[in-house]
């Protein structure tokens, strides 16, 4: 039992580190950052709303006017995280950035127990380390966003998504819906995972037949509506324009789709001027959200020849490809990032990348490159669809440095022997 005791002080020291990275980031460089007129206010505020009994509602029209109305902004899980502590009164913005350190802390466990499972104790351990230290995991901590709790949800779906492709047993699959799920209320693009990895994973798995292929899959498609029926239900019955998970994409749209970012040095990225006040119609967020995603959708329509410039840029943005030293400095500045974190994540991102690249040859040796691939293509799908900030890359981040974890761990096996795994490991 003794490699079980190692492992498991591995684990516990390697959530300790990244513990330590990200409430030291905290103290030295966000313990005093204002939250602004940002999304970090958005999560504060409404986390503390919540906890005090007032419901979902919009934080900065109940700070500018005092008034309540409800809103689907963003997906409510990291709204429900943080009111949480609001509860236990742990209620300012400095110990709501240390809840959100703790659960991004959280992603070495599941990164762990995915590479000790797949491959050895070695390779777990450079996995975890890895997820501890990599400046892309723990940059957006001290700034208050659902992406400190995304990382973590990504990092548990690619292990349960593993242990499916083990054996797709209901079990299994009942618990990666219920972290799917999770993962959709906190963020809106993981929604894209039922189609990306649930469907592809169960209909091309080998130990099912097409009956039970077609049973598991009516089951994860039953259970994620039974989990997400009673957000969007209330989202349904509460704004005037329809409303699922958030009306936030035609905000979000809109930043993304005018003529300052579709040329120029903002090419592939945002600009605030892209609103030009045109479309905030009288309503509800709903319906300002339908005006904004329809003034976007028109932009894009009398402009789908610049499409595929414009795609790439944003694609090659988010991964460092397409003037990265400008979308470095685009991000410390509108992000209000401190430069030399985003200078250092961008070196650690090439880094990964490089030695990600000999480990999905590894990878496929072992394993189906399904969920890698579905949590990788949704983030970067994400950005191809709306705009090429680095934040938007945190999931395809969670899966480099797993591939990174098995390249090294590659590399290390060149130079001594691979630690043999007692039988029965799980």
């Amino acid at each position: 039992m003794r490699w079980r005791v190692t492992f498991r002080w591995w684990a516990a020291g390697s959530f300790a580190l990244a513990l330590a990275v990200r409430w030291l980031v905290w103290l030295r460089w966000y313990r005093d950052l204002e939250l602004g007129f940002t999304d970090n206010l958005y999560y504060h505020e409404s986390a503390n709303l919540l906890a005090d009994g007032h419901g979902f509602v919009n934080p900065f029209t109940y700070l500018t006017d005092g008034t309540l109305e409800p809103t689907a902004l963003h997906p409510p899980g990291f709204t429900v995280y943080l009111s949480i502590w609001s509860l236990l009164g742990l209620d300012t913005p400095s110990w709501h950035r240390l809840a959100g350190g703790l659960i991004s802390a959280l992603v070495v466990i599941p990164v762990g127990l995915l590479l000790r499972r797949l491959f050895d104790d070695r390779v777990a351990v450079v996995g975890m380390v890895l997820a501890a230290l990599h400046p892309p995991l723990w940059m957006n901590d001290g700034l208050l966003l659902s992406e400190s709790m995304y990382v973590t949800i990504a990092a548990t779906v690619l292990w349960l998504a593993h242990r499916v492709w083990e054996e797709p047993s209901v079990r299994r699959v009942v618990e990666l819906t219920v972290v799917l799920s999770v993962g959709a209320l906190t963020r809106s693009e993981p929604f894209l995972l039922f189609f990306l990895l649930v469907l592809p994973l169960l209909l091309t798995h080998p130990r099912l037949d097409w009956r039970r292929r077609v049973e598991r899959v009516a089951l994860a498609a039953v259970l994620a509506m039974a989990l997400l029926a009673p957000w969007v239900v209330r989202n349904l019955t509460t704004f005037d324009d329809p409303t699922f998970l958030a009306v936030g994409p035609g905000y979000v749209l809109e930043k993304g789709n005018c003529d300052l970012t579709y040329r120029g040095e903002f090419l592939g990225y945002w600009h605030t001027e892209c609103d030009d006040g045109s479309a905030w119609p009288d309503g509800d967020e709903s319906v300002i959200g339908t005006a904004k995603l329809e003034r976007a959708r028109a932009y894009i329509g009398d402009h789908l020849g610049e499409q595929p410039k414009v795609v790439a840029a944003r694609v090659g943005r988010v991964m460092g490809l397409y003037r990265p030293f400008q979308s470095a400095d685009f991000d410390a500045f509108f992000e209000r990032r401190v430069a030399g974190h985003v200078d250092a994540g961008l070196v650690a991102h090439y880094l990964v990348l490089a030695a990600a690249i000999p480990g999905v040859a590894l990878w496929r040796r072992r394993s189906t490159l399904i969920p890698l691939g579905a949590v990788a293509g949704t983030s970067l799908l994400t950005a191809a669809m709306t705009f090429g900030v680095a934040r938007y890359r945190v999931g395809a981040d969670v899966v480099f440095v797993v591939l990174a974890a098995v390249g090294v761990g590659g590399l290390l096996d060149r130079y001594r022997p691979a630690t043999t795994r007692p039988e029965g490991t799980p």
